[in-house]
């Protein structure tokens, strides 16, 4: 019995008795339960729920278009290959396709091991149609790579990311753009266009996307666009550097001198007639951040409120004062409450009410899109009213009406993107638009009869086509409900039209120019006028988020100006523009053309993109969606046979994972052996994603190997000594079967819980190894008795919040807290308890940390366990066996004694302050693109005890002495600073050198943690 006893203690402390480091990170909730159908084309799966058969008929056009122009380019074929289709941007975050969070500007997905493409219906009928092109391209570069047996998905990373995104936009816009262009003039203005090594080494300079698409369209235009897939397959197979020698017979540096002699020489000659930014410049990277987007100036002109990074680490919605320039405030902090996920600062801006007092913006809560009604008086920001509108999936772009009692918003129903408007006081909408055009952007006119929006009404789009035109300024008329579309700078878009203060003109912005200025339409005259001549342009992060606005009082403009790379805020009166008159039928899109400009050889992408192809519609068809388990991924950790005095071992490994379509219902299964034929371990696990609670199951069988050895004496029957080696080797064989699950409440917040029962068996094999004069003259090997067996019953329950924002190494904004209690029964009878808070703030440049964290075993076998140990590194630093060691190199009074820091009970504080040291310019103290790294100064506290009572109980065995007591647990403290290294987004490095405040004999000691980043 007593060694049963031990083997139990000694086992249960293997698995249960060090401290379970606390689990964090927020949550991907699936607010809904999509009901999905497959729509079969020829040559794809669409697995949907839009329960529209136009709108899904018309994306499966779509799809089978955007096939033969790739399979052009790539000489490839697809055969089901399956498209994952989301109503809007706001389900498409809750995919469980994807397993990490879906960030706010992501328009699509390609996922690689079964070229799923992931993609949302956008607000737009050209948005989803370029998202659904751009994906295809990353479906063939993946077929690519798996239909090649000389190729694997780690030849991926021979290709740099733009090569890859930039032939996905290549492909999908083709050689002219007008956001691509204006990035490579501001690249030529700035005398910085990269060199082929500068963009792989630096995309978060360059962004991949459009760097990405000028150089592909480039290599295209001189070599052809059939020198595409030759140049992605070589360099998948040897790497870029040696594609170029091989293909074009010159170096990437040769290669990198053509491109920017080719881009400045594109781009120059366009430079030379455009004049600076009008007005005055309000926010920039000195008093705001490197983007500052989507300004909106308050009826009176006095306030604007506007989108900025200015604390680097967090996209923060400000508002400031126009006349000071001076921040006043920020309405985030209504978007960090726990129900709230985020707000959308991509494509979309809110309103002021009419007398300036109060400010509506959309913003994702609970699987949906809320309107969130602000009151802003006095720069008090406090949220007023949260306004959940039923039944519309998306909204975007919410305007206050003149009167005060409406809110006009785009709308996004089952793929239709319409206008809509909510009264405030009966909460009713009416639904204002309802047809296949895609309806955005909507403004009021000063007196409310009218409103300005852009759709794609035009002559150029064909709906039975599915051709979509240009965005054309429409007005819509309250009183008659009729549409009037203004049909004028063919062939150009336009964007956000505005009223002026007296409703005879409407401001908008448009590339009628080859560029992106302010126009302004005279609705009396037909008179056209455009107000800027920029180099660069008025623009958002994409072509359909907001730049500019008017104010309805004063008439003065505020808009977002694009150059240096950077985004920057400008304020304007009438009076200072240009007036440029413009003729409404004349437009040049010259300035649009990616190099090498208009003379391209072999020009087979705009060919394709020009050309509209259907399939007959008895090809297509409707299939309920049936869950079938398909093989996800296969994996290998190797194999190995080996010989030794022990006998014959084996090692290696195998997983698979198993799933269905939509990855609801996931199999992981593995097998692995390290040793002999008992050695064999395996599990075999199922998740369940289906709803909002997800659970799991899981059984494993593992064994677990220990050797003691002892030496000794034998003697044969002739009474000759033996030398014999004796090993005992024993194995630990647990099964396990668990159930567990969790509850997202919001992407903030959850509930964890689960239940476990083990079996604990063993097996004892004695090995002798006999030697005679120094010579192995045998073995024997038998099984001898072992230990019973003995059941471990386990339950805990958890409740999760977490809404940091990290830094480079650590989080820097926000909370973290996990409470959590677990109890184990049978053959131990132990509860834990853990409590551990986290607060972040985040002052610019600095980051300041703090933790309290309790964690305890309680019952009547909590100290048959394992002791804890506080001195860890990962609790209080400084107090490793190195530092201990150099404290008995010689003599102090009141020495520590090491067991006094241990025990079944903890209690631990930190706080830290984290400097960015290395890393992007505008956060760190030096600049790098590549090595991330913070400077910690840490303070540490913490104590340990073994009494079932808290901490300041009398009868606690705890005392608060600064000097160690040998009679009482007491205690330590530390303080120090270390260097925390991001390794590439795998782990996270920290030296640390640390001041033992209770070691009084040691000046310093140093330690080294390997964690995900601190506390």
């Amino acid at each position: 019995m007593l060694m049963k006893r031990i083997l139990l203690i000694i086992v249960i402390s293997f698995f249960f008795g060090n401290i379970s480091f606390a689990q964090f990170g927020q949550n991907k909730v699936m607010y809904e339960r999509f009901n999905f159908d497959v729509y079969k084309t020829p040559h794809f799966e669409i697995y949907n729920y839009l329960n529209d058969d136009t709108a899904i008929h018309g994306l499966g056009q779509l799809s089978e278009r955007w096939y033969l122009r790739h399979m052009a380019i790539f000489n490839d074929t697809l055969s089901q290959s399956p498209i994952i289709l989301y109503n809007n941007t706001t389900d498409f975050r809750q995919t469980t396709v994807i397993s990490g969070s879906i960030g706010v500007g992501t328009g699509g997905v390609t996922e690689g091991f079964r070229s799923r493409v992931v993609i949302p219906v956008m607000a737009s009928n050209k948005e989803t149609d370029h998202v659904l092109g751009h994906e295809m391209v990353h479906v063939f570069q993946y077929n690519l790579v798996r239909e090649n047996d000389s190729l694997s998905f780690q030849s991926l990373g021979n290709i740099p990311l733009w090569f890859i995104e930039g032939t996905a936009e290549f492909l999908s816009i083709g050689p002219m753009d007008n956001r691509t262009a204006m990035w490579m003039r501001d690249a030529v203005i700035n005398d910085d266009v990269p060199s082929i090594k500068k963009m792989t080494r630096n995309m978060y300079k360059y962004f991949p996307y459009r760097y990405g698409h000028a150089f592909m369209s480039f290599i295209s235009g001189v070599w052809g666009d059939d020198i595409i897939q030759p140049y992605y397959y070589v360099s998948l197979k040897y790497g870029i550097e040696h594609a170029t020698k091989l293909l074009f017979n010159i170096s990437t540096d040769s290669l990198s001198t053509l491109w920017e002699n080719s881009i400045k020489s594109q781009f120059s000659e366009f430079l030379t007639d455009t004049v600076a930014p009008n007005g005055a410049l309000m926010y920039n990277d000195k008093n705001g951040g490197e983007i500052n987007l989507s300004p909106v100036i308050s009826p009176d002109g006095k306030q604007v409120i506007f989108l900025s990074n200015r604390d680097v680490i967090n996209i923060d919605i400000l508002l400031a004062n126009t006349e000071t320039k001076k921040i006043t405030g920020k309405l985030t902090s209504t978007v960090k409450k726990t129900h709230i996920d985020d707000f959308n600062y991509i494509e979309d801006a809110g309103s002021w009410s009419p007398d300036g007092k109060k400010y509506v913006f959309s913003t994702f809560s609970q699987g949906t899109n809320v309107l969130l009604v602000v009151d802003i008086e006095n720069s008090r920001i406090k949220t007023e009213k949260e306004i959940t509108l039923k039944n519309i999936d998306y909204i975007s772009n919410p305007e206050w009406s003149p009167d005060g009692k409406h809110i006009l918003f785009n709308g996004l129903v089952k793929g239709k993107s319409d206008l809509y408007l909510y009264n405030l006081e009966s909460e009713q909408i009416t639904q204002l638009t309802n047809d296949y055009y895609s309806d955005l952007q909507p403004s009021w006119s000063t007196d409310g009869s009218e409103i300005a929006f852009i759709s794609d009404r035009g002559k150029d789009t064909d709906l039975e086509k599915h051709i979509f035109g240009t965005y054309k300024l429409c007005v819509y008329n309250l009183k008659t409900t009729q549409i009037l579309v203004y049909d004028f700078l063919p062939k150009a878009n336009i964007y956000s039209p505005q009223y002026s203060p007296t409703d005879s003109s409407l401001y908008f912005l448009s590339n009628a120019d080859g560029f992106r200025n302010l126009y302004k339409y005279h609705l009396h005259t037909g008179e056209i006028f455009k107000l800027t001549k920029l180099a660069t342009g008025i623009t958002g992060i994409t072509d359909l988020a907001p730049a500019f606005s008017v104010s309805s009082e004063s008439g003065e403009v505020v808009y977002t100006h694009y150059a240096k790379g950077k985004y920057s805020i400008y304020k304007a009166k009438p009076s200072d523009f240009l007036n440029i008159p413009v003729d409404p039928i004349l437009t040049n899109f010259d300035a649009e053309y990616l190099p090498p400009g208009k003379t391209r050889i072999v020009n087979i992408v705009q060919n394709n993109l020009d050309v509209h192809p259907s399939q007959p519609k008895d090809s297509f068809e409707f299939n309920n969606y049936k869950a079938k388990f398909e093989l996800e991924y296969i994996g290998s950790s190797g194999v190995g046979v080996g010989y030794s005095s022990y006998g014959t071992y084996a090692s290696g490994g195998v997983s698979a994972l198993f799933s269905d379509m939509l990855k609801y219902h996931q199999i992981y299964a593995m097998l692995q052996i390290n040793g002999e034929v008992y050695d064999f371990g395996g599990q075999l696990a199922y998740l369940n994603m289906k709803k909002r609670l997800f659970w799991g199951a899981s059984f494993y069988h593992f064994p677990y190997r220990a050797m003691y050895w002892t030496p000794k004496i034998d003697y044969t029957e002739d009474s000759v000594a033996l030398y014999v080696d004796s090993y005992q080797l024993m194995r630990v064989f647990e099964e396990n079967l668990s159930v567990f699950s969790q509850y997202p409440i919001s992407s903030k917040l959850r509930l964890e819980g689960g239940v476990s029962y083990s079996h604990y068996s063993f097996r004892v094999d004695s090995i002798n190894n006999y030697f005679m004069g120094g010579y192995n003259i045998g073995q024997t090997k038998t099984e001898v008795d072992a230990p019973p067996s003995y059941d471990i019953e386990r339950a805990y329950i958890a409740f999760v919040g977490d809404n940091t924002t990290f830094g480079l190494t650590s989080p820097m904004d926000g909370y973290r807290y996990r409470f959590q209690i677990d109890q184990m029964i049978d053959a131990i009878t132990v509860t834990g308890l853990s409590l551990d808070y986290r607060k972040y703030y985040f002052k610019k440049p600095l980051g300041f940390a703090f933790r309290a964290m309790h964690y305890g075993r309680y019952g009547d076998d909590q100290n048959l366990l394992y002791p804890i140990y506080v001195g860890n590194d990962y609790l209080v630093r400084g107090y490793n066996y190195s530092a201990f060691s150099k404290s008995y190199e010689s003599y102090v009074e009141d020495r520590l004694d090491i067991n006094r820091l241990t025990g079944s009970k903890i209690f631990v504080v930190n706080a830290e302050i984290r400097y960015p040291f290395t890393g992007p310019k505008r956060f760190a103290l030096i600049k790098s693109g590549m090595f991330f790294s913070d400077i910690v100064l840490f303070l540490d506290g913490g104590v340990s005890w073994y009494n079932n009572t808290v901490p300041w109980n009398k009868n606690s065995d705890i005392r608060y002495f600064w000097n160690p007591n040998p009679n009482y647990h007491t205690p330590v403290y530390s303080a120090g600073v270390s260097l925390r290294i991001n390794l590439f987004g795998y782990m996270v490095l920290e030296p640390y050198i640390a001041k033992p405040f209770q070691l009084q004999n040691v000046p310093f000691t140093t330690g080294f943690i390997i964690s995900g980043g601190g506390f």
